[in-house]
């Protein structure tokens, strides 16, 4: 069986318990209003990813001790960021390294991640957030999910 089936069958639970929910909460894809407090894009971000710029200052206000861990928690469940289509699971697998020329950067994020749980997840990929922390923030977030 091909690895990419195997995985999609173990994965199948994990993924419907998370996948959206017909009466989620519809969510402003842009997040103005956080990402105006933050002051626009963040600088590590590359230009080509999707924007996670607020996520980010919170999660980087953490890590310098401006905020406490249950201020994060409140700000990311204020956020009301929805699942990623494909549910939360997928957005810890991890992706194949893009063949030459081109060059891993952790810090770039699909865009169909953006406006999705997918921006906190990468909070955890910059170093911002342990996966510990990741895995606390998510079961506040969406605590139906598995």
């Amino acid at each position: 069986m091909p690895s990419s089936i195997l995985l999609a069958l173990l994965l199948a639970p994990t993924l419907a318990a998370c996948a959206p929910r017909q009466d989620a909460a519809i969510v402003d894809p842009d997040l103005a209003g956080a990402r105006a407090s933050t002051g626009g894009r963040d600088p590590r971000i590359p230009p080509t990813s999707g924007d996670y710029s607020a996520a980010l200052a919170d999660s980087a206000a953490f890590m310098r001790g401006e905020i406490s861990f249950a201020a994060l928690r409140a700000r990311v469940v204020a956020r009301h960021l929805p699942p990623h289509p494909l549910g939360d699971a997928y957005l810890m697998m991890v992706p194949p390294a893009p063949p030459p020329p081109d060059v891993f950067d952790p810090m770039l994020m699909p865009d169909d991640w953006e406006g999705t749980f997918g921006e906190i997840a990468m909070t955890m990929f910059a170093g911002d957030i342990t996966r510990e922390q990741y895995d606390r923030l998510h079961r506040a977030a969406h605590p139906r999910c598995k």
